[in-house]
């Protein structure tokens, strides 16, 4: 990565995030943790310039609108596709965003996440100008731009709402400043609305930053040239000593927001317990998390406790058993080096975790980010104190687990070490109940008064109404009660509706799992990013209306127009359908109906002289193709070949496609045939430290070398097959399980993941890594098939059945072709050898049969935008493949996959005796962002659709255009 690109990533996380610097300088603020973005990297021969940044802040008491605006230069003479991933910190939110579209600024508009997906992919491979902002977990976003013109410009504009702390009776607000090492602009805009006292502005190496006062706002504006920011700006303002209401109208519904000081009280020490339970998450994300500070919490934590007992568990992918350490006057050194000694490894899940016997209470340090099996959380029937250290993090998640236990969350990147210690130890105001006259919905931040205020919003009539809380003072057995008066709605700026969406959206992905349904119609409502809903920028009036998404609304009239024209269009589409695939299916019967010759092949001479359809069929291919095939090119369109079968450049069996076929009702049973897979070995500089390492010390081995490899998903895949290799299998899954921690809902890294635990016949761990496939990919034939086949080996036959049925069903892109017949031979083959009886009403009876087959291959691989090709070489020496679809003997390929992930099959009815060599082929890809190893993997199956039906299963990597491997081979003998 450029310098660059580091100092551009650094900006634009740190306004997003309010990463923050020490006003001394270069040193960070501990409790404003940084963590640079995950970027896929664009190939820029030279460094992308971030030429000017604008900034425009507005406070409204403790919350703050910040309007970022970044303007990049790209010198290189190719487009560039640019992914940022970044974290956000609690309380912060991304509530908007713009892109210059033909010189003007374009808002996005809300989508569903997962069609906003398909349609930024869709219109980046038409090369025109997409923008997707995305949720990934947690406080995570990433955005999307495409296309960085060459030699040109690209405008972006953020703004993120967030609440702002409390420190020394003033409200913070922080800006970093440190975005290049020389900016040729950097404007600056600062608005403090209502404030009681003028506010100031300290650090960051500025200048003077003076605030005018304007009626109720107090203004300051900076502009600098060849600007090199240090630190970070810091703007105080008093904090309010009165209550503070607003109200503010939105869709036709009125919403409050309340803010409440309160008088300070004492807090009072509470009662620790002499057994509690010490819940410790190191998984690979743990790594990140601050130890220091969390050690200094845990030590003032035990130094109160005095003498007592904890319960150890640790937990990554899996939890392991309970370990019991005593605490003596304070003193917990031995539990100390315990957890430094732990090593950081594998995917984070809550899953298995259970109450320790007699513990009162937990202590859970944990970033929140579950990727790994079920993302329930835990019922652990004790208060739990959840801390979270981490700049990415969930904290909504971790948030709803501890306070509805009873506990609260402590989050250190917010808080001093004091502040943190307060609220573990002491007992501070609470708030029990929410009322009033009129309100509904009525919400607050936390049941606990952070910073010495609660906050506080819901829905009002227009007209007002009475807003009471409820407390309970520490120390105290009664509680009191605060009645605040809503006022009639008024037209003008507000932060109550937004207010109120981003504490019931926190609420709500708490258990995200349950609610999923409502957090999409609130991100569509209030035009937010969450897990269910992206911002998206289109092009032209003509995608809006394509893809059904609302435009913004200076093309509003125009996509009207045009939808009632794509109404009647799409509607005959999905009504053809079914009918085109019956078709085909009655087209691959015949293939599979008609007995083919089992001699040997004739001549290429003796070719010529017959049918031309069958000199195509039969010709010899040449293999080398002169140019990448484009991407949008329709996979039925094939080229002739020459009249004697050796045409030269690619090939495709346009007449042969009409021999493939048809399925009938078979009861063959499966040849007398074997399978052998060639050991696919790495040639990664440490494997040969795997394969000379003892059982008991390889994964030893590995922990040394992942600081060198921990960014490579070979590595992890190459180290698990080694596990598996010599009888590990658990800490085999645990490696695997990385694979989620390394790019937060990356469907490429998770597809290898579940594969690979398919081939290591773990459908169940599968299962789960599928079902994330399909949510955030349900516009890909290949989410629902892939789940389909993980119920299948999980014996979960009618889920299975379901899944695979919605592949046939559904219409899908033509960049997928035959992948409804590919899985209709799976469908049917599933239902025939089922032990029990399954609901198939959903099932056109036309499509209902069974073709059971001696040979089958699979090919299948993990990225988007590329091309593999599957070889079967038959015992006649007749080579199937793209250009030759149809063998001498009857072996049927499917058509050619040329825009990503297959499947591409080989189907051989009756196998002539002999071997059969299985090879695959790395054509190349056509992605604008850089791409590493392409992995793979090849399913070989005998006896298939019959209750004979064996499989083997190899992954592998391919590193460049035009490698062949061979991976194994069938033998059938007489």
């Amino acid at each position: 990565m450029t310098n660059f690109w580091r100092g551009m990533l650094f900006s634009l996380l740190a306004l997003a995030s309010g990463a923050v610097m020490a006003q001394s300088g270069d040193v960070m603020d501990p409790r404003f943790g940084f963590r640079p973005p995950r970027l896929v990297v664009p190939e820029a021969q030279f460094p992308i310039r971030l030429d000017s940044v604008k900034i425009e802040a507005e406070a409204h008491g403790n919350q703050a609108i910040t309007r970022v605006e970044l303007v990049f230069f790209n010198p290189n003479l190719r487009v560039l596709e640019g992914e940022l991933q970044f974290p956000l910190l609690a309380g912060q939110q991304i509530i908007g965003m713009a892109m210059d579209m033909d010189g003007k600024l374009r808002d996005a508009v809300p989508v569903e996440k997962a069609k906003g997906q398909e349609i930024f992919e869709e219109v980046t491979r038409q090369k025109v100008d997409p923008a997707l902002l995305e949720v990934t977990q947690g406080n995570n976003y990433k955005l999307r731009v495409y296309p960085i013109p060459a030699n040109g410009y690209k405008r972006i504009v953020l703004r993120l709402q967030e609440s702002l702390p409390v420190r020394d009776k003033n409200i913070v607000l922080r800006l970093p400043l440190n975005y290049a090492d020389k900016l040729p602009q950097f404007d600056l805009s600062l608005k403090v609305f209502g404030a009681e006292q003028r506010p100031v502005a300290v650090g960051g190496k500025l200048g003077a930053v003076l605030f005018a006062q304007k009626g109720e706002i107090y203004e300051a504006k900076v502009n600098r040239s060849n600007f090199s920011g240090q630190g970070v700006l810091e703007v105080r303002v008093p904090a309010p000593t009165r209550a503070n209401v607003s109200t503010q109208t939105w869709a036709e519904q009125t919403y409050f927001r309340a803010e409440i000081p309160l008088p300070a009280i004492k807090p009072v020490a509470r009662a620790l317990p002499k057994k509690m339970a010490l819940y410790w998450d190191a998984s690979g994300s743990g790594a990140q998390r601050d130890k220091v500070r969390e050690y200094a919490l845990l030590d003032r934590y035990f130094k109160a406790m005095g003498n007592g007992e904890v319960s150890l568990v640790v937990f990554r992918d899996a939890p392991e058993a309970a370990q019991t350490f005593t605490i003596s006057n304070g003193n917990w050194a031995a539990l100390k080096a315990k957890l430094e000694g732990l090593a950081y490894d594998g995917a984070t899940s809550f899953g298995g975790l259970e109450k320790v016997a007699g513990a009162q209470e937990a202590l859970l340090f944990s970033d929140g980010l579950q990727n790994f099996r079920s993302e329930a959380l835990p019922s652990l029937g004790l208060p739990v104190f959840a801390i979270s250290s981490a700049v990415s993090a969930n904290p909504a998640s971790l948030r709803l687990l501890a306070e509805r236990s009873g506990g609260r969350l402590i989050d250190l990147q917010r808080l001093t070490e004091t502040e943190a210690v307060q609220r573990l130890l002491m007992h501070t105001t609470e708030l029990v109940e929410l009322g009033g006259t009129g309100v509904t919905q009525v919400l607050a931040e936390s049941r606990w008064a952070d910073d010495g205020r609660f906050l506080i919003a819901g829905m009002v009539p227009a007209s007002g109404g009475k807003l009471r809380v409820v407390l309970a003072q520490p120390g105290k057995k009664t509680s009191g009660a605060v009645e605040i008066t809503i006022p009639p709605s008024k037209e003008g700026g507000s932060l109550a509706a937004l207010t109120w969406a981003r504490f019931k959206l926190a609420e709500l992905e708490g258990e995200y799992a349950l609610k999923k349904g409502e957090i999409r119609r609130l991100g569509q409502l209030f035009r937010l990013p969450t897990r269910e809903t992206s911002l998206i920028i289109l092009d032209t009036p003509q995608d809006y209306a394509r893809y059904e998404i609302e435009p913004p609304p200076e093309l509003a009239a125009q996509v009207e127009q045009l939808r009632v024209q794509k109404v009647a269009t799409d509607t005959r589409g999905r009504e053809e359908h079914l009918s085109k695939i019956v078709r085909q299916f009655e087209e691959k019967q015949k293939w599979w109906n008609k007995d083919f010759p089992k001699d040997t092949r004739p001549t290429p001479a003796a070719i010529a002289k017959g049918d031309p359809e069958d000199r195509v069929r039969l010709g010899a291919i040449p293999e080398a193709r002169p140019a990448p095939r484009p991407a949008m090119a329709s996979p039925s369109v094939m080229a002739e070949a020459s009249a004697d079968g050796f045409g030269s450049g690619r090939v495709m069996a346009k007449k042969a496609a009409r021999n493939g076929g048809a399925v009938s009702a078979g009861e063959d049973a499966a040849p007398v045939a074997s399978i052998t897979l060639k050991k696919w070995t790495s040639d990664a500089p440490y494997i040969r430290r795997l394969q000379d390492a003892a059982a008991g010390q390889l994964y030893a081995v590995y922990l040394d070398e992942k600081p060198s490899w921990q960014n490579s998903s070979a590595f992890y895949l190459d180290v698990a097959d080694a596990l598996f290799d010599k009888g590990q299998p658990e800490l085999a899954v645990r490696v695997l399980s990385n694979l989620a921690e390394m790019n937060l809902e990356n469907r490429a890294l998770l597809r290898i993941l579940g594969y690979r635990l398919m081939q290591a016949k773990q459908p169940k761990l599968a299962i789960p890594v599928f079902e994330k496939i399909r949510d955030l990919a349900p516009n890909e034939p290949q989410s629902y098939r892939d789940l389909g086949l993980a119920y299948a080996a999980d014996s979960q036959m009618q889920k299975a059945v379901d899944a695979l049925w919605e592949v046939v069903s559904k219409p899908w892109h033509g960049r997928f072709p035959e992948v409804e017949l590919i899985t209709l031979a799976e469908l049917n083959a599933l239902i025939a050898t089922a032990p029990g009886q399954l609901d198939t009403s959903r099932i056109d009876p036309r499509l209902k049969k069974n073709l059971p087959l001696d040979l089958r291959v699979i090919l299948t691989w993990d990225a988007d935008n590329s091309d593999m090709d599957l070889w079967v070489t038959d015992p006649n020496g007749e080579k199937s493949f793209y250009g030759n679809r149809l063998s001498y003997q009857g072996g049927r390929m499917s058509p050619d996959f040329t825009g990503g992930y297959g499947p591409e099959e080989y189907s051989l009815k009756n196998a002539k005796p002999g071997k059969y060599l299985v090879q695959a082929n790395f054509y190349g890809h056509r992605q604008q962002v850089v791409a590493g190893a392409t992995t793979l993997q090849l399913k070989l199956q005998t006896g298939f659709g019959t209750a004979q039906s064996k499989e083997e299963i190899i992954t592998l990597r391919l590193k460049g255009k035009s490698e062949v491997v061979t991976v194994g081979e069938f033998e059938v003998r007489e």
